[in-house]
């Protein structure tokens, strides 16, 4: 029975298991049950659908929020997510 070799190239992607804010984003528009998209640098994978905690740049922690899409073009991430709950100050 002859044998199948997968050759791999190698492929660089990162993935995340929190949902991290860019510098400029206002985290004062930050609303519970809205939905928001930031664009990262290089591919990235999140899972789907699990609560995430959102940060931002400074590692602040700001609430949870769940990850509903991706799209990686361009070496760029653009991540669309759902704000689950918020931390008070």
């Amino acid at each position: 029975m002859p044998r199948c070799y997968n050759l791999l190239m190698g492929y660089m992607t990162e993935l995340n298991t929190l949902i991290g804010l860019p510098k400029d984003f206002d985290t004062s528009t930050l609303k519970v049950g809205e939905t928001y998209s930031v664009t990262k640098d290089r591919e990235r994978s999140f899972p789907l659908h699990i609560a995430m905690l959102v940060i931002d740049s400074e590692w602040t922690l700001y609430g949870y929020a769940q990850a509903v899409s991706t799209e990686n073009k361009d070496q760029k991430c653009t991540l669309t997510f759902s704000v689950i709950s918020l931390f008070t100050p």
